[in-house]
């Protein structure tokens, strides 16, 4: 028996379900109290009423914590110290933060070049930071100076809090310092807010595990979940919501309307669209796995202001619609006007849209005219971002697969609208976009929808170079002591399987259906010979949900 509760923390509203044995038992939408997330989370699952809170088996979260502390600047300061070596010019990329380099290289197989020094270091601590960042440009390949300097730094100031760029794992340098800068600067933001949940939770007497969504479409325990993980758990929602709702070969663009953004995504053929690169969060280039997801700042809460040509649609919200005891006309009034929603106090959206109206042209009239003419402007800003994002996937390596194993399926996607705002505009969307669009089933409750129902993913990316002895892994940053043979082939095999299961068990989850890549053996020639090999090979576990839901 599985009972499963998903709860999506919106910049509005944040929603809830119950689903027991694949079909919905309770919802609930409560106001986002963007102060106290806690204690939003426990109204919303207060409010679905369920009898008997020890038979849930699994909580699954999606929140806005971390994305929102980022674009909103609420991050302490971090120190960022590089080890840069030679090459490059550090200073001709875009860095958003600034930075220090320090001597010491290590080059890109993982050997030492010039020793630190570390008559440098004491001058890192002048200014007594609170966080420390350091990266070097090939750490994920040899974390010698990472370790050295983190050693030094503890010994003269334990309480400091440090990150370590190579536990991120992969090549790009200048990700992975933005990457290990923006998540050691939210952690202590997640990890209070994921000591209080777990209380909050443990005092009721629920002992069923609580999970995040991540911007990839999976989830992990609370515990184990790297904080900057978390960007764009609230898209990725969308897309699995979707999954549960269509067939399994479906194509579609998914696009979620809330109170305060638009969210969209794509499906192909069943499966989420995966980006080839880290996430983008403001000015920063992370190393985060995402979906192909886009948030635009416009949906039905957004405000509306009275100009010289008539009105103009603003990319922020000042509290609810007019029509639901708010003081700013918004698109929510528009639809409520023209009985496109049903929620909502008819009489105080007409108010709240005749106070962009001169006085004169306050009739039914105008205002007809006036209602149209917005939610066809918010129509438009989602067409153009769709239009944007169409050209961005099929640029995407993934999209690029699908299209040649597909060749003959219809391209012209359907569309999949959900959110609270979708069914007003669903109409006025399909009629723009020329192509079939469908309100979601469960529209209102769609990100909790997916959060509910989403499986873990799961990535393991061996590099092994069998002429240094040395192994990483690209995922967790985990490097060791290779003992094989110099040209290994049913033994690699063997060893990623033993590192997979051991990375799985330390995430506390269980991995199953996993796909696997096939390896890549580059030889290493000196003088002629063959004196070992490079080795790269990886298992995945997709992002998808557990089924389908029922009423």
């Amino acid at each position: 028996m599985s009972n499963q509760v998903g709860i999506d923390v919106g910049g509005t509203y944040t929603d809830a379900v119950f689903i027991h044995d694949g079909h919905i038992q309770h919802t609930a939408k409560v106001l986002t109290q963007t102060d106290n997330l806690v204690e939003t989370l426990l109204a919303a699952f207060d409010s679905m009423k369920i009898i008997d809170e020890t038979s849930i088996n699994q909580i699954s979260v999606s929140t806005t914590l971390v994305t929102n502390a980022i674009l909103q600047d609420r991050i302490p300061p971090v120190e960022l110290l590089l080890f840069s070596g030679n090459g490059m010019r550090v200073d001709a990329l875009p860095w958003p933060v600034s930075y220090r380099e320090l001597s010491g290289e290590i080059d890109f197989r993982g050997r030492e070049i010039e020793p630190p020094d570390q008559g440098e270091w004491a001058s890192c601590l002048r200014e007594n930071p609170d966080y420390v960042a350091i990266v070097g440009k090939f750490s994920h390949r040899n974390s010698l100076h990472e370790e050295q300097l983190a050693s030094y730094l503890r010994q003269s100031n334990p309480s400091l809090r440090l990150a370590l760029g190579h536990e991120w794992g992969q090549a790009d340098f200048y990700r992975r310092s933005l990457t290990t800068y923006l998540n050691l600067g939210v952690s202590y933001l997640y990890h209070q807010f994921a000591g209080q949940l777990q209380a909050a939770v443990t005092a009721r007497k629920i002992k069923a595990p609580i999970s995040i969504l991540k911007a990839d479409g999976g989830i992990l325990p609370l515990a184990k979940l790297r904080p900057i993980d978390t960007i764009y758990s609230g898209p990725a929602a969308s897309v699995l919501a979707a999954l549960t709702q269509n067939e399994t070969t479906t194509s579609s663009i998914i696009v979620d309307i809330g109170g305060t953004t638009t969210d969209m995504g794509l499906i192909l053929s069943g499966a989420p669209l995966l980006s080839a690169k880290g996430a983008r969060i403001g000015p920063f280039a992370t190393l985060v796995r995402t979906l192909a997801v886009r948030s635009i700042p416009v949906g039905g809460d957004s405000v509306l202001r009275a100009t010289d040509q008539g009105f103009s649609l603003e990319s922020y919200r000042l509290g609810p619609a007019y029509c639901l005891g708010g003081t700013i006309p918004t698109p929510t009034d528009a639809m409520r006007y023209l009985g496109l929603i049903s929620y909502g106090n008819e009489q105080l959206a007409e108010e709240g849209l005749a106070s962009l109206l001169p006085q004169e042209r306050r009739t039914p009239q105008f205002l007809h005219e006036l209602a149209t003419a917005v939610i066809n402007t918010m129509v438009d800003r989602i067409v153009e971002a769709i239009d944007s994002l169409k050209r961005e996937w099929r640029e995407e390596p993934a999209y690029k697969v699908w299209e040649v194993l597909h060749p003959h399926e219809n391209q012209t996607f359907h569309t999949l609208v959900s959110g609270g705002g979708a069914r007003g505009v669903t109409a006025a969307l399909g009629k723009r976009l020329g192509t079939p669009v469908q309100l979601g089933c469960y529209s209102e409750i769609s990100n909790a929808l997916g959060a509910a129902m989403a499986r873990p993913t799961f990535d393991c990316t061996l590099h092994l170079d069998t002429y240094t002895k040395k192994y990483s892994v690209a995922e967790t940053g985990e490097q060791g002591k290779w003992t094989g043979s110099l040209r290994p082939y049913h033994e690699v095999e063997g060893f990623l399987d033993t590192l997979a299961q051991q990375q799985a068990t330390r995430y506390g989850i269980e991995i199953q259906d996993v796909e696997k890549e096939p390896f890549d053996f580059f030889p290493i020639i000196q003088g002629y010979k063959t004196v070992g090999q490079i080795v790269r090979g990886a298992v995945h576990q997709r992002p998808g949900v557990m089924g389908r839901v029922y009423r």
